[in-house]
C-alpha cells in the first residue's frame, strides 16, 4: 500500500463497552485504502486517538508487507494497565503495552506509560508491530487454534523486524535457550532478552530463506497445513533443524559481538 491513500475520519457517538473507569466511550472510524479500523477511547484519550489516526497510514503500509488487512480491526485504548491486562487476558505482564488478535488491538493509553506520553515515532512503531500481527493472523485465515500452533519467536520476530525495532545484543544467560520454545518467550520475565531472541531468529530466517518463502509458508497454513508441515514445505528443513542452526548461529554472533 502506498502512503497518501484517502483517509476518512468519522466521529461516532457511542456507549461501547466501558473500561473499569466507566467513562463514556467514543469511536473514531478510519479507512485507509481498503483497510478499515475503528478506534474506541474515552474522552481523556482523545489526543491519543488522533495521534493514532495520524500514524495509521504509515503503520498500515509497513504491516501490509505480509498481506492485506482484509477484515476490519478494532483498536481499543484502555485507560490503565490493569484494563489492558484484563482485555488481553494476560495478568502479570507488567511490560505489556499492547496486545493483538486477528481483528482487534488492545492498547494501554500513552498517558499511563512511564513518561506519560508517546512520541509520534513510538506510536507509529507500536501500531506497525501490532498491525503486523493482525495481518499475519488474517493471512493464515484467522483461525485461533492454528495461530496458537505458530512459535512465538516467529510471530513476535515478524512483528519486531517489520516495525523496525532494534535490540541491544544481550549475552545469553543459563536457560535462555528455551526462549525459542513456543510459550517461553512471552512467559519470560526478561522481556528484552526474549524479544531480542525472537527478532534475531526471524532476521536469520529472512537472511537464509527470503521473504517469498515466508509468504509461501503463510499461504500453506491458510490452505490447512499445520506450522511444522508448512515450514518444512516452504523452507525445505524442519523447524527443529532450523532452530538448532539458529542457536549455533546466534551463539556465534553474540560471542563475536
Amino acid at each position: 500500500m502506498k502512503l497518501g491513500l484517502p483517509l476518512v475520519l468519522a466521529f461516532l457517538g457511542a456507549c461501547a463497552h466501558a473500561p473499569s473507569s466507566q467513562a463514556r466511550q467514543s469511536e473514531l472510524a478510519i479507512r485507509v485504502g481498503n483497510a478499515s479500523v475503528l478506534v474506541r477511547y474515552a474522552q481523556p484519550d482523545e489526543d491519543a486517538a488522533r495521534q493514532l489516526a495520524r500514524a495509521l497510514p504509515g503503520a498500515l503500509s509497513i504491516a501490509e508487507r505480509w498481506g492485506a488487512l482484509s477484515a476490519p480491526v478494532v483498536i481499543t485504548i484502555h485507560p490503565t494497565h490493569e484494563d489492558l491486562e484484563l482485555a488481553a487476558r494476560r495478568p502479570g505482564y507488567a511490560w505489556l503495552r499492547a496486545w493483538a488478535r486477528p481483528n482487534a488491538i488492545e492498547l494501554q493509553s500513552p498517558r499511563t506509560w512511564s513518561r506519560g506520553e508517546a512520541t509520534d515515532e513510538e506510536m507509529g512503531q507500536l501500531l506497525a508491530h501490532e498491525l503486523t500481527h493482525c495481518v499475519m493472523f488474517q493471512a493464515i485465515g484467522g483461525d485461533a487454534r492454528i495461530a496458537r500452533g505458530i512459535p512465538v519467536w516467529f510471530k513476535e520476530g515478524m512483528a519486531t523486524t517489520n516495525s523496525g525495532e532494534r535490540f541491544v545484543a544481550v549475552n545469553a544467560r543459563p536457560g535462555t535457550v528455551d526462549l525459542l520454545n513456543s510459550r517461553a518467550l512471552l512467559n519470560s520475565t526478561e522481556s528484552s532478552l526474549a524479544y531480542s531472541t525472537a527478532d534475531h531468529a526471524f532476521r536469520y530466517l529472512m537472511k537464509r530463506y527470503g521473504q517469498q518463502r515466508i509468504h509461501l509458508l503463510l499461504a500453506r497454513i491458510r490452505d490447512g497445513a499445520e506450522f511444522p508441515e508448512a515450514f518444512r514445505d516452504s523452507m525445505g528443513v524442519t523447524v527443529d533443524v532450523f532452530e538448532g542452526d539458529f542457536r549455533t548461529y546466534d551463539g556465534q554472533e553474540r560471542t563475536r559481538g
